[in-house]
């Protein structure tokens, strides 16, 4: 080997020695686990409060229908038809075709109302930009009215349903009594008044202090209204805006990459799973994530797809994140179909808004995704402690609480942390001093071995040349500066 190639091979292996210690690189598929990992801190809890004030008249009966009504039943009676059948018939009728039935009547009450919806969302940029579905912080107006009339009107709708059940002998079943329930819903929503009306969106953002239950913390967002789009048929996309900063943001993905058969991972906040009443009330900080696979991409209304899943995607998960096998996310879970005789859901068919559609909105309320410290950091934080490097994965931990404080799944990971470390569970990489006194003596190596090949008589009578040594810059014995692979330089994220 020739003097100037072994001096070059020489600088390479120390340089490679000076530089190998750093954050672990994000695998290509780093599974469920760490997939959820890396979403906690970014995927949110959205609730949206509706309050009025409801004027609603009195029910009273259509004598001349229900007389009608009762020949009818008489009728069928003659020709067999059992008590049962009689009692389902009739109040099918009413439920179908309730204002022939019942007129509105003084006097007029008056209720103070208030309606509560949960969905799912997650940050796109540090200073509080978040995206969800549209039907998650709008609604439509006759399902407003009913959802209003029933949760403001119970006290109502009980008593006008004792006093039909009572006309009808006391003889109904709880299935006949939830859809008296129904009726009577539906007649309020018809004429009741609406006044008043206001909405008010909140994003639930984790609180914990050491020693207390962790709880939520309701930060009022605003809906950019230039970028709402509509509930399903429609592009089922909104973005909203909280006065924040250092917000821990997700990555954005490309869903036109995710082919039919590849897993999917929807995340967010099912109700069911969010609010059972057995579970600690810390439990509301932990999303859900469930697993399917892509099963088909489906052309709505209107010329766009949408993407079919096996996931489970349930109330409270609408607007949450979806992540392809990269951890990127590629959709929001949106809807579900259910079956038309049972009115339960359907198996298997839940359906996801593209990420692709997602961006139209974003552009339209001039919003670029973009990754955050926190985000950086937590993602470091996160791979370090699934190689066990406690102590690197401690100081990133320690540096978000200082940016984000009280932030519940960092409290969790930095008493986790500096448990396992106590434990003797750590281990840390060699330290970059160590790293640099390295390339410090690889330095003083190739300076001597230079020094002895240029005294080294060369060979053909020649005279020997002048000897020459390795020059540093004055105060400088080796690399300086040089940072660790992806220590707070490193681009790539989770």
């Amino acid at each position: 080997m020739s003097r100037g190639a072994f001096l070059l091979s020489a600088i390479g292996i120390t340089l490679v020695l000076s530089g190998c210690q750093g954050v672990p690189t994000m695998p290509d598929k780093p599974g469920p686990k760490v997939i959820a990992e890396m979403a906690k801190p970014g995927t949110v809890l959205i609730q949206t409060t509706y309050t009025a004030q409801l004027s609603v008249p009195s029910i009273a009966l259509n004598e001349a229908a229900l007389n009608q009504l009762q020949q009818q039943v008489l009728a069928a009676q003659a020709q067999g038809a059992s008590q049962e059948e009689l009692l389902d018939a009739v109040i099918n009728e009413l439920l179908t075709n309730f204002d022939r039935y019942f007129v509105p009547s003084p006097p007029m009450n008056r209720v103070n109302a208030q309606i509560d919806g949960i969905g799912s969302g997650f940050f796109v940029t540090p200073d509080g930009y978040l995206v969800t579905n549209a039907h998650v912080v709008t609604d439509d107006p006759d399902n407003l009215r009913t959802a209003l009339a029933q949760n403001a009107l119970q006290q109502l709708i009980q008593k006008d349903v004792e006093d039909f059940v009572n006309e009808l002998g006391g003889a109904a079943k709880p299935e006949h009594i939830e859809k008296l329930q129904k009726v009577a819903a539906n007649f309020y929503a018809t004429h009741l008044q609406i006044a008043d009306l206001e909405r008010a969106v909140a994003v639930h953002l984790g609180a914990s202090v050491p020693g207390v239950v962790s709880a939520t913390k309701p930060v009022a967002a605003e809906v950019i209204e230039s970028a709402v789009g509509e509930p399903i048929p429609g592009k089922d996309v909104a973005i909203l805006k909280i006065s924040d900063t250092d917000c821990p943001t997700l990555e954005i993905g490309d869903d036109t990459t995710v082919d039919v058969g590849e897993p999917l991972y929807p995340y967010g906040y099912p109700a069911d799973a969010t609010f059972f009443a057995a579970f600690d009330a810390s439990s509301i900080n932990e999303p859900s994530l469930t697993q399917g696979l892509a099963s088909a991409r489906k052309k709505m209304q209107g010329g766009w797809e949408v993407i079919q899943t096996d996931a489970a995607i349930r109330g409270g998960n609408s607007g949450g994140p979806v992540f392809d096998e990269h951890g990127k996310v590629v959709g929001l879970s949106t809807f579900g179909l259910k079956d038309a005789s049972s009115g339960a859901a359907a198996e298997g068919a839940n359906f996801i808004v593209p990420i692709s559609v997602v961006k139209e909105f974003l552009q339209r309320a001039n919003v670029t995704p973009q990754l955050s410290k926190t985000s950086q950091l937590w993602r470091e934080a996160v791979l370090l402690r699934e190689e066990g490097r406690n102590s690197d994965a401690l100081e990133r931990l320690k540096q978000l609480d200082a940016l984000r404080p009280g932030t519940p799944a960092v409290q969790t990971r930095l008493q986790e942390t500096q448990k396992a470390i106590l434990e003797g569970n750590d281990k840390r990489g060699t330290p970059i001093l160590l790293y640099g006194a390295l390339a410090v003596a690889g330095i003083v190596v190739i300076f001597l071995v230079a020094k002895a090949m240029a005294k080294k008589p060369q060979t053909g009578g020649s005279a020997a040349p002048t000897p020459t040594t390795m020059n540093l810059p004055s105060g400088q014995e080796g690399p300086e500066g040089q940072l660790p692979p992806g220590d707070d330089k490193d681009e790539s994220h989770g």
